[in-house]
């Protein structure tokens, strides 16, 4: 049985992050809010019935020394867990900027999971594909609910579909910035974290300044600079996008993101919006 399947990997922002303190495991306990945005990768998928396992990617950003791209693991995942061989192609065409905080990475081999799963008529269950996804990354699970927005505990398993709501963004990056995850962590590991409650969800913008907070916002140097504080000044919001380099700023009204626009920048901007949709 052969198939092509055309599917887009949506990022995604975190309204809020808290990072605790490290687990046994070397894990830390988080607590936050994911939710989609309108950017995505367009992932193009060839499936074939093969007698043994290959995966060919193609267009995706390079990796470092022998690190296995998190798409092809999931295809090994998902092989050993159902014990079905494949022959799969996939081009990627990578529009999420990578180490920026936005879950690309986690996002393209969720929606690898979800289209093998798809293809081979559902053979395993949520429960089975969000155990799966937790090996990949605690971003995973979140792309695999099939949720726009949601509350997260635990490693960024535990998961609760949140209303999503609909306001413009601005992504900003300044230029040769990367954080990759384990770096960031580390970074955080060298201070104090400490353990607190966090707000429940606030559907009104003007609440978001004092009831969010990214712990990572204190390890990105971009938020010292004089240029950036007058850029966010402009917006209703501004956070770290997750635990990487880049920041985005919310506005209320498509008035208000023209205005910002108007102003002299020179960082990387990439304009989106959330993605609002109702509960399952």
């Amino acid at each position: 049985m052969s198939a092509i399947y055309n599917e887009r990997a949506y990022a995604k922002v975190n309204l809020g992050l808290r990072v605790l303190q490290k687990r046994e495991d070397g894990f830390h306990p988080l607590k936050t809010i994911f939710h989609k945005i309108d950017l995505f990768d367009d992932i193009t998928l060839k499936i074939n019935d093969s007698n043994n396992l290959k995966v060919k990617i193609f267009g995706n950003e390079e990796y470092i020394g022998s690190n296995v791209d998190l798409m092809e693991k999931a295809c090994i995942l998902f092989s050993d867990k159902t014990n079905i061989y494949f022959d799969i192609e996939i081009k990627i065409d990578k529009k999420i900027p990578f180490q920026a905080g936005l879950g690309g990475g986690s996002s393209d081999c969720a929606t690898v999971l979800l289209t093998l799963n798809k293809h081979f008529n559902n053979v395993l269950t949520k429960a089975e594909l969000l155990k799966i996804a937790l090996i990949l990354g605690s971003d995973v699970p979140f792309f695999i609910t099939g949720f726009d927005a949601a509350y997260g505990e635990g490693r960024g398993e535990l998961l609760k579909e949140a209303e999503g709501v609909s306001y413009p963004i601005v992504i900003l990056k300044k230029k040769g910035s990367l954080v990759s995850t384990k770096e960031a962590f580390k970074k955080l590991d060298e201070r104090k974290c400490i353990s607190s409650s966090f707000p429940s969800w606030p559907l009104k913008l003007e609440l978001w300044k004092n009831n969010l907070v990214n712990d990572f916002d204190i390890i990105q140097p971009i938020r010292a600079e004089d240029e950036f504080k007058k850029l966010s000044s402009n917006a209703s919001f501004d956070s770290t996008c997750g635990s990487g380099s880049c920041q985005f700023l919310v506005f209320e009204s498509d008035k208000q993101l023209n205005n910002f626009l108007s102003l002299r920048c020179s960082y990387e901007m990439l304009i989106t919006k959330l993605r609002k949709s109702t509960l399952h």
